[in-house]
């Protein structure tokens, strides 16, 4: 295995290692979005698929060797589909409208911070 510097992350092995640590994450978010329902922002793929995002995205941007992220085409239809569904089951949890508003701008910023991220390592 290669070294080419003296940082933690300056190795094909811990390469290797964010790709593994990444793709779960991503294996992660894909198999809640097998089936919308998982989704609803009261199921565990509805609270977890932001974070893991998040999660992702935190690490997607320090540009390390090795991160495994999704393109802007499944991004985009990520976004899509999520706040889709988001849109069309939240009210039936009677909210308070101020969270409302407040949680679905944090769920598109999320989102478009991924898509961002994406795009730059696609020009890469």
């Amino acid at each position: 295995m290669g070294v080419w510097g003296s940082g933690n992350f300056d190795s094909d092995t811990v390469a290797d290692g964010l790709g593994e640590l990444t793709g779960r994450i991503l294996d992660d978010i894909t198999t809640e979005f097998e089936d919308d329902s998982n989704l609803e922002p009261d199921e565990w793929g509805g609270n977890m698929v932001p974070a893991w995002l998040e999660i992702l995205t935190d690490i997607a941007e320090t540009q390390r060797v090795g991160v495994t992220f999704p393109s802007t085409t499944v991004l985009t239809d990520w976004r899509d589909r999520y706040l889709r569904v988001w849109d069309g089951y939240i009210d039936g949890l009677e909210p308070d409208p101020d969270h409302k508003v407040a949680r679905r701008s944090v769920l598109v910023h999320t989102f478009d911070r991924a898509l961002a991220v994406a795009a730059e390592r696609q020009q890469e």
